[in-house]
Protein backbone atom coordinates (compact mmCIF):
# COMPACT_ATOMS: atom_id res chain seq x y z
CA UNK A 1 0.00 0.00 0.00
CA UNK A 2 1.25 3.23 -0.83
CA UNK A 3 2.18 5.74 1.66
CA UNK A 4 -0.14 8.51 2.01
CA UNK A 5 -1.80 10.58 4.35
CA UNK A 6 -4.84 8.69 4.04
CA UNK A 7 -2.91 5.37 4.29
CA UNK A 8 -1.76 6.49 8.05
CA UNK A 9 -5.59 7.50 8.58
CA UNK A 10 -6.54 4.23 8.14
CA UNK A 11 -4.31 2.77 9.44
CA UNK A 12 -5.31 4.26 13.13
CA UNK A 13 -9.17 3.66 12.26
CA UNK A 14 -7.90 0.10 11.75
CA UNK A 15 -5.75 -0.32 15.10
CA UNK A 16 -9.17 1.22 16.91
CA UNK A 17 -11.42 -1.87 15.89
CA UNK A 18 -8.33 -4.29 17.22
CA UNK A 19 -8.73 -6.21 20.22
CA UNK A 20 -6.91 -4.88 23.53
CA UNK A 21 -4.34 -7.12 24.73
CA UNK A 22 -2.94 -7.35 28.17
CA UNK A 23 0.65 -5.59 28.17
CA UNK A 24 3.57 -5.71 30.10
CA UNK A 25 4.18 -2.50 30.49
CA UNK A 26 1.35 -1.33 32.79
CA UNK A 27 4.08 -2.90 35.17
CA UNK A 28 7.04 -1.19 34.84
CA UNK A 29 7.95 1.71 36.97
CA UNK A 30 6.82 5.31 35.77
CA UNK A 31 6.82 9.01 37.09
CA UNK A 32 10.72 9.38 36.52
CA UNK A 33 13.20 9.30 34.06
CA UNK A 34 16.81 7.39 34.82
CA UNK A 35 19.45 9.61 35.90
CA UNK A 36 20.90 11.26 32.75
CA UNK A 37 24.34 9.35 32.19
CA UNK A 38 26.40 8.93 28.35
CA UNK A 39 29.80 7.54 28.24
CA UNK A 40 32.25 7.81 25.30
CA UNK A 41 35.97 7.16 25.03
CA UNK A 42 38.68 10.14 23.75
CA UNK A 43 41.61 8.38 23.34
CA UNK A 44 42.43 6.37 26.49
CA UNK A 45 40.21 8.92 28.22
CA UNK A 46 36.96 7.99 29.24
CA UNK A 47 34.34 11.49 29.31
CA UNK A 48 31.14 10.60 31.33
CA UNK A 49 28.41 13.03 29.97
CA UNK A 50 25.78 14.07 33.33
CA UNK A 51 22.75 15.53 32.80
CA UNK A 52 21.59 18.13 35.33
CA UNK A 53 18.27 18.82 33.84
CA UNK A 54 16.54 20.32 31.14
CA UNK A 55 13.99 23.46 30.61
CA UNK A 56 12.97 25.78 28.31
CA UNK A 57 13.75 29.67 27.40
CA UNK A 58 11.60 32.13 26.52
CA UNK A 59 12.40 33.22 23.06
CA UNK A 60 12.03 36.74 23.54
CA UNK A 61 15.29 35.98 25.77
CA UNK A 62 17.25 36.11 22.43
CA UNK A 63 17.83 38.65 20.15
CA UNK A 64 16.65 38.83 16.46
CA UNK A 65 12.29 39.19 15.12
CA UNK A 66 10.14 36.70 16.94
CA UNK A 67 8.37 35.48 13.66
CA UNK A 68 11.66 34.49 12.49
CA UNK A 69 12.39 32.36 15.76
CA UNK A 70 8.53 30.78 15.95
CA UNK A 71 9.69 29.54 12.26
CA UNK A 72 12.64 28.45 13.41
CA UNK A 73 11.30 26.62 16.45
CA UNK A 74 8.29 25.17 13.93
CA UNK A 75 10.79 23.83 11.66
CA UNK A 76 12.63 21.88 14.60
CA UNK A 77 8.98 20.55 15.92
CA UNK A 78 9.11 22.42 18.74
CA UNK A 79 5.17 22.72 20.53
CA UNK A 80 5.64 26.13 21.76
CA UNK A 81 6.74 29.09 19.52
CA UNK A 82 7.12 31.26 22.35
CA UNK A 83 9.96 28.96 23.76
CA UNK A 84 13.06 27.35 23.52
CA UNK A 85 14.10 23.81 24.65
CA UNK A 86 17.74 23.68 26.71
CA UNK A 87 19.45 20.99 28.52
CA UNK A 88 22.21 21.37 31.47
CA UNK A 89 25.17 19.12 30.95
CA UNK A 90 28.51 18.78 32.83
CA UNK A 91 31.36 16.13 31.93
CA UNK A 92 33.62 13.66 34.13
CA UNK A 93 36.98 13.19 32.48
CA UNK A 94 38.53 10.20 34.09
CA UNK A 95 42.07 10.21 32.88
CA UNK A 96 43.00 7.03 34.72
CA UNK A 97 44.63 9.20 36.86
CA UNK A 98 42.91 12.45 38.02
CA UNK A 99 39.04 12.59 37.73
CA UNK A 100 38.11 15.97 36.35
CA UNK A 101 34.33 17.47 36.49
CA UNK A 102 33.21 20.44 34.28
CA UNK A 103 30.65 22.71 35.46
CA UNK A 104 28.58 21.44 38.48
CA UNK A 105 24.80 22.13 37.39
CA UNK A 106 22.30 24.30 39.68
CA UNK A 107 21.82 22.31 42.72
CA UNK A 108 18.17 22.92 43.64
CA UNK A 109 18.11 26.53 42.35
CA UNK A 110 15.91 26.30 39.25
CA UNK A 111 13.31 23.69 41.09
CA UNK A 112 12.35 20.75 39.65
CA UNK A 113 13.64 21.58 36.21
CA UNK A 114 17.25 21.17 37.58
CA UNK A 115 19.98 19.57 40.43
CA UNK A 116 20.08 15.84 38.86
CA UNK A 117 23.89 16.26 38.87
CA UNK A 118 24.25 14.14 42.16
CA UNK A 119 21.51 11.57 41.04
CA UNK A 120 23.47 10.84 38.00
CA UNK A 121 27.28 10.99 39.34
CA UNK A 122 25.68 7.92 41.65
CA UNK A 123 24.29 6.12 38.44
CA UNK A 124 27.99 6.69 37.14
CA UNK A 125 29.32 5.14 40.12
CA UNK A 126 31.23 8.24 41.13
CA UNK A 127 31.48 9.43 44.97
CA UNK A 128 31.65 13.30 44.79
CA UNK A 129 34.38 12.70 47.22
CA UNK A 130 36.94 10.56 44.71
CA UNK A 131 36.94 14.00 42.18
CA UNK A 132 40.08 15.80 42.25
CA UNK A 133 39.53 18.89 40.27
CA UNK A 134 36.76 20.84 39.12
CA UNK A 135 36.29 23.49 36.64
CA UNK A 136 33.91 25.71 36.33
CA UNK A 137 33.80 27.78 32.76
CA UNK A 138 31.88 30.35 33.85
CA UNK A 139 30.45 32.20 37.31
CA UNK A 140 26.68 31.14 36.09
CA UNK A 141 24.23 29.60 38.21
CA UNK A 142 23.66 26.76 35.63
CA UNK A 143 27.03 25.81 36.11
CA UNK A 144 28.59 27.15 39.66
CA UNK A 145 25.60 26.45 41.87
CA UNK A 146 26.31 22.77 42.17
CA UNK A 147 29.65 23.78 43.94
CA UNK A 148 27.31 23.15 47.18
CA UNK A 149 24.66 20.54 48.29
CA UNK A 150 21.34 21.42 49.13
CA UNK A 151 22.48 21.91 52.46
CA UNK A 152 24.71 24.21 51.42
CA UNK A 153 27.67 22.46 52.08
CA UNK A 154 31.17 21.64 49.91
CA UNK A 155 29.84 19.14 47.90
CA UNK A 156 33.18 18.18 46.43
CA UNK A 157 35.22 18.00 49.98
CA UNK A 158 38.36 16.69 47.99
CA UNK A 159 38.92 18.69 44.79
CA UNK A 160 40.36 21.75 43.66
CA UNK A 161 38.02 24.39 41.80
CA UNK A 162 40.11 25.52 38.44
CA UNK A 163 38.44 28.73 36.90
CA UNK A 164 39.80 31.63 34.69
CA UNK A 165 41.69 34.19 36.36
CA UNK A 166 39.64 37.15 34.94
CA UNK A 167 36.08 35.42 35.34
CA UNK A 168 36.80 34.96 39.22
CA UNK A 169 37.94 38.56 39.58
CA UNK A 170 34.71 40.41 37.50
CA UNK A 171 32.38 38.33 39.49
CA UNK A 172 34.04 37.43 42.89
CA UNK A 173 36.01 40.50 43.58
CA UNK A 174 35.13 44.13 44.18
CA UNK A 175 31.97 46.05 43.47
CA UNK A 176 29.23 44.21 41.39
CA UNK A 177 29.14 45.15 38.09
CA UNK A 178 25.69 45.02 37.32
CA UNK A 179 25.05 45.90 33.19
CA UNK A 180 22.95 48.46 32.33
CA UNK A 181 19.33 46.97 31.48
CA UNK A 182 20.37 43.72 33.37
CA UNK A 183 19.20 43.57 36.73
CA UNK A 184 18.91 39.83 36.97
CA UNK A 185 22.72 40.31 37.36
CA UNK A 186 22.59 41.03 40.85
CA UNK A 187 21.10 37.36 41.51
CA UNK A 188 23.68 36.16 39.36
CA UNK A 189 26.37 37.85 41.27
CA UNK A 190 24.92 36.74 44.76
CA UNK A 191 24.57 33.18 44.08
CA UNK A 192 28.40 32.67 42.57
CA UNK A 193 29.93 34.37 45.54
CA UNK A 194 27.98 32.06 48.19
CA UNK A 195 29.07 29.17 45.77
CA UNK A 196 32.60 29.96 45.87
CA UNK A 197 32.93 31.55 49.49
CA UNK A 198 33.48 27.82 50.74
CA UNK A 199 36.45 27.11 48.74
CA UNK A 200 38.08 30.31 48.70
CA UNK A 201 37.88 30.46 52.39
CA UNK A 202 39.43 26.65 52.51
CA UNK A 203 41.74 28.07 49.97
CA UNK A 204 40.80 25.67 47.23
CA UNK A 205 40.50 27.62 44.32
CA UNK A 206 43.10 27.97 41.65
CA UNK A 207 42.70 30.22 38.29
CA UNK A 208 43.82 29.45 35.15
CA UNK A 209 44.75 31.58 31.91
CA UNK A 210 43.85 30.87 28.73
CA UNK A 211 45.63 28.42 27.04
CA UNK A 212 46.70 26.40 30.63
CA UNK A 213 46.27 22.39 30.82
CA UNK A 214 44.24 21.91 33.41
CA UNK A 215 45.10 18.25 33.37
CA UNK A 216 47.56 15.99 31.38
CA UNK A 217 45.60 16.57 27.61
CA UNK A 218 43.06 18.62 29.17
CA UNK A 219 43.42 22.69 28.16
CA UNK A 220 41.33 25.75 28.95
CA UNK A 221 40.29 27.44 25.89
CA UNK A 222 38.77 31.11 26.03
CA UNK A 223 35.96 32.17 24.59
CA UNK A 224 34.55 35.31 25.48
CA UNK A 225 31.75 37.36 25.11
CA UNK A 226 29.04 35.31 27.10
CA UNK A 227 31.00 36.29 30.33
CA UNK A 228 34.71 37.94 30.15
CA UNK A 229 35.99 34.38 30.91
CA UNK A 230 33.78 32.01 29.63
CA UNK A 231 36.02 28.95 28.89
CA UNK A 232 35.85 26.15 26.60
CA UNK A 233 37.84 22.66 27.67
CA UNK A 234 39.74 20.59 24.69
CA UNK A 235 40.35 17.08 25.65
CA UNK A 236 43.05 15.41 23.19
CA UNK A 237 44.55 11.94 23.65
CA UNK A 238 46.18 10.09 21.39
CA UNK A 239 44.76 10.65 17.99
CA UNK A 240 41.20 11.76 19.43
CA UNK A 241 39.94 15.15 20.54
CA UNK A 242 37.26 16.64 21.84
CA UNK A 243 35.96 20.05 22.57
CA UNK A 244 33.43 20.99 24.99
CA UNK A 245 32.34 24.25 24.26
CA UNK A 246 29.64 24.97 26.80
CA UNK A 247 27.65 28.06 26.64
CA UNK A 248 28.95 28.99 22.67
CA UNK A 249 24.66 27.93 22.14
CA UNK A 250 22.21 28.15 24.44
CA UNK A 251 19.01 27.09 21.75
CA UNK A 252 19.91 24.39 19.11
CA UNK A 253 17.22 25.00 17.13
CA UNK A 254 17.93 28.79 17.53
CA UNK A 255 21.67 29.92 17.39
CA UNK A 256 22.93 26.99 14.91
CA UNK A 257 20.73 28.36 12.11
CA UNK A 258 21.20 32.05 13.30
CA UNK A 259 24.48 32.36 15.14
CA UNK A 260 23.69 36.40 15.22
CA UNK A 261 21.06 35.67 18.10
CA UNK A 262 22.03 36.54 21.38
CA UNK A 263 20.89 35.82 24.80
CA UNK A 264 19.62 38.46 27.54
CA UNK A 265 22.43 36.53 29.81
CA UNK A 266 25.65 37.20 27.80
CA UNK A 267 27.58 40.20 28.97
CA UNK A 268 28.80 41.06 25.80
CA UNK A 269 26.87 40.78 23.37
CA UNK A 270 28.46 41.54 19.90
CA UNK A 271 31.64 39.58 21.27
CA UNK A 272 29.52 36.53 21.71
CA UNK A 273 28.31 36.30 18.38
CA UNK A 274 32.08 36.96 16.79
CA UNK A 275 33.33 33.99 19.49
CA UNK A 276 30.34 31.71 18.57
CA UNK A 277 30.53 31.94 14.83
CA UNK A 278 34.26 31.98 14.83
CA UNK A 279 34.29 28.25 16.87
CA UNK A 280 31.20 27.02 14.82
CA UNK A 281 33.34 27.74 12.16
CA UNK A 282 36.32 26.15 13.38
CA UNK A 283 34.40 22.98 14.70
CA UNK A 284 32.68 22.74 11.19
CA UNK A 285 36.03 23.04 9.09
CA UNK A 286 38.09 20.85 11.13
CA UNK A 287 35.21 18.46 11.86
CA UNK A 288 35.70 18.23 15.46
CA UNK A 289 33.48 17.15 18.17
CA UNK A 290 31.96 19.27 20.09
CA UNK A 291 29.71 18.41 23.65
CA UNK A 292 27.33 21.74 24.44
CA UNK A 293 25.50 21.96 28.33
CA UNK A 294 22.64 23.61 26.36
CA UNK A 295 22.48 20.63 23.43
CA UNK A 296 19.96 18.30 23.79
CA UNK A 297 21.42 15.15 26.13
CA UNK A 298 23.81 14.28 25.54
CA UNK A 299 25.07 16.92 23.38
CA UNK A 300 27.95 15.82 21.57
CA UNK A 301 28.20 15.63 17.81
CA UNK A 302 29.53 17.48 15.18
CA UNK A 303 28.57 21.02 13.16
CA UNK A 304 27.80 21.44 9.48
CA UNK A 305 27.80 24.65 7.86
CA UNK A 306 23.57 24.95 6.31
CA UNK A 307 22.65 26.93 4.10
CA UNK A 308 22.01 29.45 6.21
CA UNK A 309 24.12 29.02 9.49
CA UNK A 310 24.83 25.60 10.57
CA UNK A 311 23.35 22.68 11.41
CA UNK A 312 24.35 20.13 15.02
CA UNK A 313 24.55 16.58 13.86
CA UNK A 314 24.45 14.31 16.94
CA UNK A 315 26.65 11.28 17.31
CA UNK A 316 24.62 8.30 17.25
CA UNK A 317 24.72 6.18 20.45
CA UNK A 318 27.52 3.73 20.74
CA UNK A 319 27.07 0.85 23.67
CA UNK A 320 30.54 -0.21 22.80
CA UNK A 321 33.44 1.75 24.71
Amino acid sequence: MAITRRSFGLAAAGAALLPVLPSAAKEAPAGAQAPGVYRLKVGDYEVTVLNDGSAALPTKFFSGDAEGAAKLLEQSFVASKDTAPTTFNEWLINTGDKLVLVDTGYSNAAGPAAGKLPKALAAAGVNPADIDAVVITHIHPDHCLGLLTTEKQIAFPNATVHVNGEELAWWLEGDMKIPEGKPFFKELFEGGRAAFKPYVDAKKVQTFKDGAELAPGVWAVTAPGHTVGHTMVRIANGKDQLLIWTDIVHATALQFAEPDRSIAYDLEPPKAIATRKKVMDMASTDRLLIAGTHIGFPGVGHVAKASTGYAFVPVSYNANL
